[in-house]
């Protein structure tokens, strides 16, 4: 038997159900590669980064926290924009798959449809979730400390291009100019 997950399925219905966009809060996101492929290593997991603090200049996505793992991605991040939520996280996912599949040299599909997101509630803590998001590695075996795992925010390079926490403390951090 061959289950057969799409835009018409129970699982990625139930992943759309309750979904909405507010301006000005975070959100924390989970995409996984297609069928679960472990793609997300070396020079691929270096553009996807790289794609990440792209996308939070040009779409105003302020980052908090991510993990680029060998089959998924999550992040932790703020829509500061009236735009809704999927479609500037689907424009992140189709920017990081064209430079994937061009490093791949592949074509065809490299993110699972559906994707998870959750709206961080007031009384839920955005270090703990960071925390969380930057020790995946760790809990997986990748690496001994979370600050060691290239691929993350709590990589030190990486830690000082977010612009999440800076964004919440009122610093003006996208160019008006823009």
């Amino acid at each position: 038997m061959v289950i057969r997950w799409g835009k018409d399925t129970p699982g990625h219905k139930a992943l759309r159900r309750g979904r909405f966009s507010e301006p000005n809060r975070s959100y924390f996101l989970t995409t996984q590669t297609h069928k679960g492929q472990p793609f997300l290593v070396d020079e691929v997991a270096e553009v996807v980064v790289e794609s990440l603090f792209r996308w939070q200049t040009l779409c105003q996505f302020p980052l908090l926290a991510f993990v680029v793992m060998p089959d998924h991605v999550h992040i932790l991040g703020i829509l500061t924009t009236s735009e809704p939520l999927a479609k500037v996280f689907g424009r992140w996912k189709n920017w990081a798959a064209r430079e994937a599949n061009r490093v791949l040299k592949r074509e065809g599909r490299f993110w699972q449809r559906a994707f998870y997101d959750h709206a961080v509630r007031k009384d839920e803590s955005l270090q703990d979730i960071a925390a969380y998001i930057e020790a995946n590695p760790v809990s997986a075996g990748l690496v001994d400390e979370p600050s060691q795992y290239p691929y993350s925010s709590a990589f030190p390079e990486n830690a000082k291009r977010l612009l999440g926490w800076r964004w919440l403390s009122g610093e003006p951090v996208f160019d008006p100019f823009q």
